[in-house]
């Protein structure tokens, strides 16, 4: 499973990666698209290079030129996996691609999940603390409405002074006759 995501990472980081090329000292192949699936032959001294040349063989029949000999059926598997290659990598990219996408939606559907969780835990820490505040300002307004105001303290006390003072008038004028 590890191996197919390098796999996937390889291809799809080429696939974005910006291409450059650079010069070789080398000369090139004369066939790029064989170069990478056959050896490279070396010709004997004297012998010309054919170019690109076919030529069928028959057993014990000594061979034209250097080369490498393929059978019609190797030749055959190489066109076929040749033509075949862009189609497999699209295949592969696609499958990597989709396989990614299905993660990544996987994973933001975790976090949803994961921050409603959040959102509803904090909205009922939020309601109950509105319903405290509720309740606090409810028993301070009773307090506050069962307080006596301060005037009708000050009345109070006055009507209390007024009352002792005239009882005391009274109980010395009587204390005096």
């Amino acid at each position: 499973m590890k191996f197919k995501k390098i796999i996937s990472t390889v291809i799809l980081t080429s696939f974005l990666w910006p291409r450059v090329c650079y010069a070789q000292d080398k000369s090139p192949s004369p066939d790029p698209d064989i170069s990478n699936i056959i050896p490279a032959v070396k010709l004997a001294p004297g012998e010309k290079d054919p170019g690109k040349a076919i030529s069928p063989m028959r057993k014990d029949q000594k061979a034209p030129f250097t080369g490498v000999l393929l059978s019609p059926a190797a030749v055959a598997d190489i066109i076929v996996e040749i033509q075949s290659m862009e189609e497999n990598i699209h295949i592969e990219v696609s499958n990597a691609v989709q396989k990614q996408l299905a993660e990544c939606d996987k994973k933001v559907s975790d976090v949803k999940t994961q921050l409603g969780a959040d959102k509803k835990i904090l909205q009922a820490e939020i309601e109950e603390k509105n319903k405290s505040i509720f309740i606090l300002n409810d028993q301070l307004k009773k307090e506050k409405d069962a307080q006596t105001s301060p005037v009708i303290w000050a009345g109070i006390g006055t009507l209390g002074g007024i009352v002792v003072t005239l009882l005391t008038v009274f109980a010395v004028s009587k204390a005096t006759k």
